[in-house]
């Protein structure tokens, strides 16, 4: 009786034994079996900053001024605006049309009364950025000097240059809002005493940018 009792004891033993080397055989196979592999890591985010390609438009508005000889009260502190529009040529580079507008009114002139000046810089510029977020620009054109008043109307033509340098502010995928500094100079050869001659125009302006 004892005998068969230690027998029945000892293949008691081994079958748990062999039931727990199963047992973990099986769970090491699950493991690594398909569709039992833990889940890929999630995608990287996206790159910060704002990625520019292919069509590029935006605009600004600021205050500044415009000068030449002897304008007396039709030229001074103006109100601008400019609106851009091109393409990017390289990861940095940009090309574009730059049309940039400044307007001056004025009052109780003692030639021409009351009427505003407006002084428009024209130009095919290249724009480059050699930071993530500095921007340098550069463009030749033409601008265009307007004095509407009491007195009459006189334009003027001629060959004008532009510089800018801007910050960017705020930068999302394919937008950035920036802050610019502008200079331009134009020389007007109009004929006779009419002629605003050489022109100089600054603005600080706010600019919003989409790429």
């Amino acid at each position: 009786m004892r005998h068969h009792r230690k027998t029945l004891t000892l293949a008691l033993g081994l079958g748990i034994a062999l039931a727990t080397v199963l047992g973990t055989a099986s769970a090491a196979q699950a493991q690594y079996a398909p569709g039992y592999y833990p889940p890929p890591p999630p995608p990287p985010p996206p790159p910060r900053g704002v990625y520019r390609s292919g069509v590029i438009f935006g605009g600004g508005v600021g205050v500044g001024g415009f000068w030449y000889s002897e304008c007396g009260d039709l030229c001074g502190f103006a109100l601008s605006g400019e609106l851009h529009i091109g393409g990017m040529i390289a990861p940095r580079l940009a090309l574009m049309g730059d049309f940039w507008e400044g307007f001056h009114p004025f009052s109780n002139d003692a030639y021409n009364g009351s009427g505003t000046t407006y002084n428009g810089i024209y130009t095919l510029a290249a724009q480059y950025w050699p930071t993530d977020n500095l921007w340098l620009k550069g463009g030749i054109g033409f601008g265009h000097l307007s004095i509407d008043s009491d007195a009459g109307t006189l334009d003027d033509s001629g060959f004008a240059f532009m510089l800018a340098a801007g910050i960017e502010l705020f930068q999302a995928y394919n937008y950035a809002m920036d802050l610019q500094l502008r200079y331009a100079n134009a020389t007007y050869n109009g004929a006779g005493s009419d002629s605003a001659g050489d022109t100089n125009m600054f603005t600080v302006m706010l600019g919003f940018n989409w790429y």
